[in-house]
């Protein structure tokens, strides 16, 4: 089944209540439906079809929903793209996808046109606040027919075009396909207990997996009425609980600091809230425990990729355990692997393997490079983790960020976690950094919690009482903040600079 034909089934079922609400906005499923219908023969009639890549780049707004359900209908393949990017960034994407037309804002449009020169297959700017070059997305759908597009839309044909965060070298398009997002939907709807009765605040951006293929496509599918904000201000997140009796959440680690740094974060209300979820980049241990101790609640965590959707979910009923990113999702399918790609034993270390409905086929324009990220049909995922006697999964860091020093394999995330546990440690990093004797030595960047003070050789020490001698960090730099991309992650390759930098 199609993406549009699952969100049809939604909107035939409960065509008058309110689907959406955004800023002084409120449009019931059966107005979504149509209005998604009018830009799917809109996109039409100027000439983007099945298979034309459609790049998204603007902020959370009902324009961006119906553009991205109008994709999905007329078969044209969405490509969604960081507001924060510049330039440089933007052009390789337009570029690597081939994308036909551009949907965009005023504050983004001179980026887009000082590269336009360079985009010979880049015909149409759309904007959705104005019609200084191109198209006014409202203009072009105001007249167009609402009827059903007459589109054949197979499983197997592409919806969507994820780029990934591009930590390290150029980012990659991991193409989806319709079965890749419909079958992920439904896996985490059972998951989660996701229900019509929930009501969800949405405050991630709808540039990224998380927000658009998680959070939005789910929401539209259980049918659930959605608070859509243009962006995360953390207070607004806890008055808008309290005021509205949210029930369902999904941040990412970068969200849940900011809101225990609210004062007086005791004064709201969260009782009429059902499920928090975090996802998009590690959750420690340390900041599991302090949101329970301050909301009252475990946060759920689960992982995934843009590759392949989600994977792994912490149960909603059963234990929640910090440091793990919880059990396979219904429908996935995971190995843990050596060198040589046989299986190792329960709680052994190694690669990651994905198989499910939910991985797609390769990345856009890579064919020589998907041969290497396939195994016999299993998507070697980069990411070193293990599995315990319970089938639950640990992810221990990315195979790449992997310490060799002196021969011996030095997983980050263990020492990480170690140093987090220190009262005085918001959060920290630890990286590979170069040693003429061991091949590599262990660095952390840590980022101290407001007023602690603390010693490099305070951590260093702290570390040799917990880990193995040979674990712990040979140099601690104190930082104000690790860098990070809009999503939480931390940019290791940055902070591998910044050493080579001394």
């Amino acid at each position: 089944m199609s993406i549009a034909s699952l969100f049809k089934q939604t909107a035939i079922k409960l065509p008058d209540k309110v689907a959406i609400e955004f800023e002084e906005q409120r449009v019931t499923f059966k107005e979504v439906d149509l209005n998604a219908n009018k830009a799917a023969n809109a996109f039409q009639s100027i000439g983007i079809v099945k298979g034309d890549r459609v790049a998204q780049f603007m902020p959370n707004s009902l324009e961006l929903v119906y553009s991205l359900l109008g994709n999905f209908k007329n078969g044209s393949i969405v490509v969604p793209m960081n507001i924060n990017f510049k330039e440089q960034e933007i052009h390789h994407i337009l570029h690597d996808s081939g994308a036909k037309a551009i949907i965009t804002d005023i504050e983004r449009l001179p980026i887009v046109k000082n590269i336009l020169s360079k985009l010979p297959d880049l015909k149409h700017i759309i904007l959705v606040d104005g019609s200084e070059s191109g198209y006014n997305f409202n203009e072009l759908t105001k007249n167009a027919s609402d009827k059903e597009p007459n589109v054949v839309i197979k499983d197997e044909d592409y919806s969507i075009i994820f780029y990934t965060s591009g930590t390290t070298g150029k980012p990659k398009g991991a193409a989806l396909n319709q079965i890749n997002v419909t079958s992920n939907v439904k896996a985490l709807a059972q998951a989660w207990k996701w229900a019509e009765d929930d009501v969800f605040l949405l405050t991630l951006p709808l540039y990224h997996i998380h927000g658009i293929g998680v959070a939005l496509c789910g929401s539209l599918y259980v049918g659930n009425f959605t608070i859509l904000r243009k962006k995360f201000v953390a207070e607004e997140v806890l008055e808008t609980i309290q005021k509205r009796k949210v029930t369902l959440f999904m941040g990412v680690p970068t969200m849940y600091f900011k809101l225990l740094e609210i004062e007086g974060l005791e004064k709201f209300d969260l009782s009429s809230m059902r499920l928090f979820v975090s996802g998009s980049a590690p959750l420690s241990r340390e900041l599991f425990y302090k949101l329970k101790k301050a909301f009252g609640y475990e946060i759920l965590e689960r992982a995934g990729m843009s590759e392949t959707m989600m994977n792994f979910s912490n149960p909603y009923d059963g234990d929640r355990i910090p440091g793990s990113v919880g059990l396979c999702l219904p429908g996935v399918k995971v190995r843990i692997a050596d060198k040589n790609f046989n299986d190792v034993p329960v709680n052994a270390e190694g690669e990651i393997l994905i198989k499910g409905t939910n991985v797609f086929n390769g990345y856009w324009n890579k064919p020589a490079y998907n041969k290497q990220v396939f195994k016999d049909g299993w998507f070697v995922t980069g990411d070193v983790g293990k599995i315990d006697e319970k089938g639950y999964v640990y992810i221990i860091g990315r195979s790449k960020d992997v310490i060799k020093s002196g021969g011996i394999n030095i997983y980050p995330r263990e020492i990480e976690d170690v140093i987090e546990s220190m009262p005085q440690v918001m959060e920290c990093a630890v990286v590979g950094v170069p040693d003429k004797e061991f091949g590599e030595s262990v660095k952390a960047y840590v980022v101290l919690n407001p007023g602690s003070k603390l010693a490099d050789d305070e951590v260093i020490a702290y570390c040799k009482e917990k880990l193995a001698s040979f674990k712990k960090p040979k140099f601690v730099d104190f930082i104000d903040s690790l860098p990070k991309n809009t999503m939480g992650k931390i940019l290791k390759e940055e902070l591998r600079k910044m050493h080579k930098g001394k």
